[in-house]
């Protein structure tokens, strides 16, 4: 038989045990979206810009066009930046046969008054919805230049920063 005593001690000591066993944790689990959207490169291309023929020594000045294009390009402003071909001059750019070089210029705009180089002289276009299509370019060769014959070229870098 049990004394008065003994069921309070086992009512205590099953309290204890209770009390030190480790809680159970509840659980709830959920999703996270992630998300991105893909935009597609945005690339230019450029075209030869051809004088033509040029006679050494004309007094009349030669222009030329051509174009730079752009494709895929988002909402928002390119810049397109022309360094200073070979020569490294955007002030004086220059095409070469050889050892004998021919003075060129190259424009944003038809008047020719613009010179496109790099930095501020850079040409901004600037998007509302994401476009493609093209930017002309103007060249002039300067009349008065005597030089020897040959073809004369320069390689000019074009550079789109969107």
């Amino acid at each position: 038989m049990l004394s008065s005593w003994q069921p309070r001690l086992l009512l205590a000591a099953t309290a204890v045990a209770i009390a030190a066993a480790p809680a159970m944790a509840g659980t709830d689990t959920d999703v996270l979206t992630v998300r991105v959207t893909v935009q597609e490169a945005c690339t230019i291309s450029g075209t030869t810009i051809d004088f033509g023929t040029y006679s050494a020594g004309q007094q009349a000045a030669l222009d030329a066009e051509g174009a730079i294009g752009y494709n895929g390009c988002a909402a928002g402003t390119l810049t397109i930046a022309l360094d200073g071909g070979t020569g490294g001059n955007v002030a004086n750019r220059q095409m070469a046969n050889g050892g004998s070089t021919l003075a060129y210029q190259l424009f944003k705009n038809s008047a020719r008054n613009q010179v496109w180089g790099t930095g501020g002289d850079a040409l901004q276009r600037v998007l509302l919805v994401p476009d493609s299509g093209s930017v002309p370019v103007y060249g002039r060769i300067a009349g008065g230049q005597n030089v020897a014959g040959g073809t004369y070229t320069d390689t000019v870098n074009v550079t789109l920063t969107f």
